[in-house]
């Protein structure tokens, strides 16, 4: 495919926090910490069960602590994403263009160039395509910036490279 692809994209905070939400909760640390809260609920739970509980005592620490860090995990990943989206190159004219031997970032003070060869995967969702650049780095291609044919186009370029790829 010798023809090129450009996409003009829009930076929506609820795309991108979904996004940063689904990036975070694949990553191992998150599995990890997802196991020992279900440790520390059980925990809870079977306390609750063998004795009677008052007031204070389900407000201690350790308890608010349980009820707390799931508010304050989503929250950080709020301001994480508040924050990127904040970026002051973001605000310029960006346009993405896709080839077969490369996707390039242009905007009015960058070029940015990543080579097929060097990209870890491609994955699609509903409303997207998460290109991994790393293994937990993800540039993402929203469909609903993509023009005419091109959602066609992508996937058959995408579908041409020799890169691990969840395609629907």
């Amino acid at each position: 495919m010798d023809k090129e692809i450009v996409i003009k994209p829009h930076f929506v905070f609820k795309d991108y926090f979904k996004v940063y939400l689904y990036l975070f909760f694949c990553k191992k640390i998150f599995k990890a910490i997802l196991i020992f809260y279900a440790i520390l609920i059980l925990i809870f739970i079977f306390q609750f069960g063998i004795s009677n509980f008052n007031l204070m005592e389900l407000i201690s620490a350790s308890y608010l602590f349980l009820l707390l860090f799931p508010i304050a995990l989503i929250f950080a990943i709020y301001r994480f994403t508040k924050k990127t989206l904040s970026n002051i190159k973001l605000k310029e004219n960006i346009n993405i263009k896709f080839n077969s031997e490369s996707i390039e970032d242009i905007g009015e003070t960058f070029n940015m160039k990543y080579f097929w060869k060097d990209i870890f995967k491609i994955v699609e969702k509903k409303y997207l395509f998460l290109i991994y650049i790393t293994n937990d780095v993800a540039k993402v291609i929203r469909k609903a910036d993509l023009k005419d044919n091109q959602y066609n186009e992508l996937k058959e370029l995408f579908g041409s490279l020799n890169i691990k790829k969840s395609l629907k």
